[in-house]
């Protein structure tokens, strides 16, 4: 690894552009007020304490509410919302993001001096799939022109070396990092309570709503109701609608936090990923769905419970089993903890970064 170059001289030649698919409107003012964590910036703003100065460019910085919302709507989908801005784009030497694969393809067509393009791996190699269709060679072709892929999988990275061996050498696993600070053991009491947060679309609430079906403990899960639609919710689950502050009470009530993921293939994806490190981070007891992602950070039994997919009945064992044993709930609560701060922590995230940009 080349010398880390002075912060100063790095602000000046290295400067990070973060591509987000989700407009980021209003965030930084709750996070300077102290509303909200920075957790979703994944370590942007914390990048220029390790020479890294980073932003974020959108298309909602330089053109109109009504403009921006029609191209979003009926134009340009997450992967080609950030091509308007692309000149601007080449003004960065280094460029971070999960999707913009429309944008990345003009960068691979632009035949002059460009940033690195770095892939942030929450699902790759399920996008790409077995390569068959024209869209998986289309994406495969760009991860394979991509400077260095950063996976929150150990085993994911492992994947994605033997798909693009000659990416061995600049793919490196760095375990999703969470404010420790801001999701931190309370001194509140636990209520009767089970939490399921997180809004992806993957999670298995058919094979949840089994499991807690009945159980003697209030369920609350922060998906929105339209997503419910179409399932029977049993009578103790209640979904609500949560603010940041209101998610951290949430945890620190809750005497279990539960993870059921639905994965639908057999790749490497970080579904459930935010929210795990955020409940390891305030020290509860966690039982999740096995699968790669929660595998590089749980080891069953120590800091949390992993159970298979689709198997109600090994949650609802799980369920009962921590809703009846306080030291056991405690212990592994304490593993989380332990966990995050030694691997996960935000600061050490954005570190982690940093690095492998000198690295590239």
């Amino acid at each position: 690894m080349a010398d880390k170059k002075s912060s100063t001289e790095s602000a000046h030649e290295k400067k990070v552009l973060c591509l987000f698919n989700r407009v980021r409107e209003g965030s930084l003012e709750r996070i300077a007020k102290g509303e909200e964590s920075d957790n979703s910036y994944f370590g942007m703003l914390r990048l220029a304490h390790f020479g890294y100065p980073a932003e974020y460019l959108e298309i909602e910085q330089f053109f109109s509410p009504a403009v921006c919302k029609f191209l979003r709507k009926h134009l340009l989908n997450i992967h080609f919302v950030h091509t308007p801005l692309f000149r601007k784009i080449l003004s960065y030497d280094i460029v971070f993001t999960s999707t913009a694969f429309g944008t990345f393809f003009l960068w691979v067509l632009y035949p002059f001096k460009k940033p690195k393009w770095v892939m942030f791996d929450f699902n790759l190699l399920g996008i790409i799939g077995e390569k068959k269709t024209l869209k998986q060679k289309i994406f495969s072709f760009l991860v394979s022109r991509s400077s260095g892929i950063v996976t929150i999988s150990r085993e994911g990275a492992e994947e994605i070396k033997k798909a693009f061996p000659q990416l061995k050498e600049k793919t490196q696993f760095i375990p999703l990092g969470t404010d420790t600070k801001w999701f931190a053991p309370q001194s509140i009491q636990e209520k009767n309570l089970i939490f399921s947060p997180g809004r992806d679309p993957g999670r298995d609430y058919k094979t949840f709503f089994e499991a807690v079906r009945g159980i003697p403990a209030q369920v609350i899960i922060t998906a929105k109701p339209q997503k419910l639609k179409k399932y029977s919710l049993p009578e103790n689950v209640k979904p609500s609608d949560l603010t940041a502050k209101e998610m951290v009470d949430m945890y620190a009530k809750a005497k279990i936090v539960v993870l059921p993921l639905h994965i639908s293939d057999e790749y490497y994806n970080a579904m459930g990923c935010s929210t795990l490190v955020e409940a390891m981070a305030m020290g509860k007891a966690i039982i999740a769905t096995r699968s790669a992602t929660m595998e590089s950070y749980i080891q069953d039994g120590e800091n949390g419970i992993l159970v298979p997919q689709n198997d109600a009945l090994a949650f609802r064992k799980a369920i009962n089993e921590l809703l009846s044993d306080p030291d056991k709930r405690k212990r592994l609560g304490e593993g989380a903890r332990k966990f995050t701060v030694q691997y996960s922590e935000a600061e050490k995230f954005a570190k982690n970064l940093a690095d492998f940009f000198e690295k590239i």
